[in-house]
C-alpha cells in the first residue's frame, strides 16, 4: 500500500538536499482528538525532520489552506462530513503535495485499491506505519 503512495508524484517532485530543510506536514480531520493523536506521534519520533503547517477540522476550509500553504505531505481523513477526502484531493490535485489518507474504519482500507487514493493508513497510526511513509518520501525527495 506505502509503494503506491508514490507513482503520481514520482516524476512532479523535484530532487532537494533533504538535510537542508524540513518536511511541511498539514492534517485535516474533522476529529480534533484524531489531529492530535497524530502531531503527537509525528513529533515523538520524527520532531527534527518535520514541521506541522497546519491542521484543520473543516474539510473545506483545510483545501482552502493546502492550495495556500502547499505543504508536501497532507494527511487526511476519508470520511468528514460536508466533504469527503477523495472529493478534497479533486481541489488539490494539481498540486505536488503528497496525500496519505487516515481511516478509523477498516472496511475503508478496501477503497484504497482505488486509483485516486494514493495510500491509506488505518487509525490510529501505528509509529511503524508513520516511518514507513515519511522513509519512502524521503527517499523520493532525494532522487
Amino acid at each position: 500500500m506505502i509503494q503506491r503512495v508514490f507513482q503520481k508524484y514520482r516524476n512532479r517532485i523535484k530532487p532537494t538536499n533533504v538535510s537542508d530543510r524540513k518536511l511541511n506536514v498539514a492534517i485535516i480531520d474533522d476529529e480534533q482528538h484524531a489531529i492530535e493523536t497524530l502531531i503527537y506521534d509525528i513529533r515523538e519520533s520524527f520532531h527534527e525532520n518535520i514541521q506541522i503547517v497546519f491542521t484543520e477540522t473543516n474539510p473545506f476550509e483545510g483545501a482552502r489552506q493546502v492550495r495556500l500553504i502547499k505543504p508536501d505531505v497532507l494527511f487526511l481523513d476519508m470520511m468528514m462530513p460536508g466533504m469527503s477526502g477523495v472529493q478534497l484531493i479533486n481541489f488539490i490535485n494539481d498540486l505536488d503535495t503528497i496525500v496519505v489518507f487516515t481511516t478509523a474504519y477498516p472496511e475503508m482500507i478496501k477503497q484504497c485499491n482505488a486509483p485516486e487514493i494514493p495510500a491509506c493508513l488505518l487509525k490510529p497510526v501505528s509509529t511503524s506505519d508513520l516511518e514507513g511513509i515519511f522513509s519512502k518520501i524521503w527517499n523520493l525527495l532525494k532522487r
